[in-house]
């Protein structure tokens, strides 16, 4: 028990002596946060880039959405088409289909395999679609990231910051190291 807590002592006197000869280290250190989202919405270029997105976003989605519907519209006629069907060969009861019936069944076959593959294609077309916008938004956002990230580091070097960090890692800064407004300013040219 005794050796326990010497061993406890000897220990808190290292982290002790290890936390006052790191100290200067930390006081030399100049840190500031930023929320590169807020500046990328506020900016002009932000606000133009997003703008161009959305718009191709809509045209993707309006072209996406009546394509769907024409699917659900083809879907609702097949599901009839297999209903009266199914409601001619219960009526013939014990007859069994006639020859007829049997090519009209047949079609109908042929028109689900068709459709099927429609929904298959549109699947391809809608997950195509969504590489495009992420692709889109890369080439609309990169450039302004860019120029973000080179005032961040023009402020930073002005002011002596030795670390910058993403709003979004920080749990609590206050706001006198929030460069957010400052970095907004320099992108609008201000």
């Amino acid at each position: 028990m005794r050796n326990l807590t010497k061993t406890r002592l000897i220990a808190l006197a290292l982290l002790a002596a290890t936390l006052m000869a790191a100290a200067p280290a930390f006081a030399e250190q100049k840190f500031a946060v930023v929320d590169l989202q807020r500046v990328l919405l506020s900016t002009k270029a932000g606000k133009a880039a997003k703008l161009k997105f959305e718009t191709l976003q809509k045209k993707k989605r309006k072209a996406l959405k009546r394509r769907d519907s024409q699917l659900k519209k083809q879907e609702k006629e097949l599901m009839d088409e297999r209903r009266t069907i199914e409601q001619t060969l219960r009526s013939k009861g014990a007859k069994g289909a006639t020859p007829e019936l049997q090519q009209r069944a047949q079609i109908f076959q042929q028109k689900v395999q068709t459709f099927q593959k429609e929904v298959m294609l549109f699947q391809r077309t809608q997950q195509k679609a969504l590489k495009e916008l992420a692709k889109k938004e890369g080439e609309l956002l990169r450039p302004i990231e860019d120029k973000i990230k080179k005032h961040i580091d023009a402020i930073a070097k002005a002011k002596g910051y030795t670390l910058v960090l993403s709003r979004v890692a920080v749990i609590y800064a206050t706001a006198s190291v929030d460069i957010t407004a400052e970095v907004t300013k320099r992108m609008n040219g201000k």
